[in-house]
């Protein structure tokens, strides 16, 4: 068993023996303040060495390289490569077991020193990162504009050691435009198409190969406006009906953005019908009711149907008055005529069904009459420009000179003139119960 644990002791050795001296002892060239590093690729110097970046603002020397021995006392020897003549020269001298330089330049740095009878010797390049982005616009119209961004940067080039060949290192700058917290685009000249109808901020962010990274700020004065509306009504729902009926007042509320407020023009279209059947056989009508420049105008339809509406907003600069369209998702449907009479009802006070309801719609004129077995009128509802408030006026309360008639079989007409140009005529009977 002693036998096995010699020969295992004198296996490890081995290995120990034959690892790099550098992995054994520490010995080592590195940084750890380093934004990022990579390797060089000389095309004819055996060898390759780190290339460090340290990022910072144009003109900073931040760059850093920390030397270590195996933890030995030793002198370490600085020196910095000569691009003009291709050969290392005295940077400075240092004694301890670790060397730091700061604040340093550009350029390939080498150390030397010998640590227990053995000489080391490491390499290294340092580069000191920086980005300056810029942005601004260009051909700015109504229809698009140009994101205009430039930037200069390091010089991350190195040289062969052997040849002092200047190698080129591609930047590899990698662009961001954001506004709103929101990605744009991932190229350096976007166009932005269509153009936003307010005053924008738009950020350049650059990074470059190293990591390094910057950003500025351009702000897009809009020259458009966007055109957009709703409208509303004081008319009351109706449980029974999805769509409002005629005469409707409608204001309409403008919600358009960076328009001016002397620039609005509304048109108002013909019922959608009437446009149809006068376009039959490919003829081009004439589609406009009316037109309107103000900014929030109101209008009364005073007929059924399905009417379109159409805003155009428009914002003026100097050489330019950029225009948009907004057209309503759904038209704005008005009900057809209606006149329906409930087919009888209750005056006894309890507060149910207590009238004679007649139910109208889009009527512009009402005459309602209700006769008793003998023909004599008992009630009478007469009115030409009938509005929907006129309605409950039209009712009957089942009562004759103020007193309740009596129960029994009643006899109605109607005749009526509907907002749609349909004549509504009913005749029919309803009962009066107590």
């Amino acid at each position: 068993m002693r036998d096995v644990v010699k020969i295992s002791w004198k296996i490890f050795l081995s290995l120990i023996l034959w690892l790099p001296a550098a992995f054994v002892f520490g010995q080592s060239l590195s940084s750890s303040s380093a934004s990022f590093s990579e390797q060089t690729a000389y095309p004819i110097f055996t060898g390759k060495d780190n290339i460090y970046y340290f990022c910072g603002t144009s003109g900073h020397q931040n760059g850093s390289l920390t030397a270590n021995s195996s933890g030995a006392q030793v002198t370490f020897g600085w020196e910095k490569f000569n691009a003009n003549t291709g050969t290392f020269s005295y940077y400075s001298n240092d004694t301890g077991i670790t060397s730091v330089l700061t604040g340093l330049s550009d350029g390939c740095y080498r150390v030397n020193f010998r640590d227990n009878g053995i000489d080391y010797q490491f390499r290294a390049w340092v580069k000191n990162g920086w980005i300056t982005p810029s942005s601004s616009i260009l051909d700015s119209n109504c229809e698009y504009f140009n994101l205009n961004g430039t930037v200069t940067g390091s010089d991350y080039s190195y040289s062969d050691l052997s040849a002092n060949q200047l190698i080129p290192l591609d930047p590899a700058y990698k662009y961001i435009w954001e506004s709103e917290n929101k990605l744009i685009a991932t190229v350096k000249n976007p166009i932005i198409q269509p153009p936003p109808p307010k005053n924008t901020d738009y950020y350049f962010q650059v990074t470059d190969r190293a990591g390094c990274m910057e950003r500025s700020k351009i702000t897009y004065e809009s020259i458009v406006a966007e055109a957009k509306f709703s409208w509303r009504t004081n008319q009351l729902p109706v449980a029974q009906f999805t769509n409002p009926e005629a005469p409707l007042d409608v204001q309409f509320v403008n919600e358009s953005i960076n328009g001016d407020v002397d620039k609005y023009e509304w048109t108002l279209f013909k019922e959608k019908s009437e446009i149809e059947k006068q376009s039959t056989g490919g003829v081009i009508v004439d589609s406009v009711m009316e037109q309107i420049f103000l900014e929030n105008p109101a209008y009364t339809y005073n007929h059924t149907g399905s009417y379109m509406v159409k805003l155009v907003a428009a914002k003026e600069s100097p050489g330019y008055t950029c225009r948009d369209t907004f057209y309503l998702k759904d038209y704005i449907v008005i009900d057809t005529s209606l006149v329906k009479v409930a087919p009888a009802f209750t005056p006894n006070g309890d507060g149910i069904n207590d009238i004679l309801i007649i139910r109208t719609r889009s009527l512009e004129y009402l005459d309602f009459q209700i006769f008793n077995r003998w023909g004599r009128n008992v009630h009478h509802f007469h009115k030409s420009g009938f509005i929907p408030a006129d309605a409950p006026l039209a009712t009957w309360d089942g009562k004759i000179n103020n007193k309740i008639a009596s129960p029994g079989v009643y006899f109605y007409v109607v005749d009526a003139a509907g907002r749609d140009g349909k004549r509504r005529r009913k005749k029919g009977f309803i009962e009066l119960i107590w």
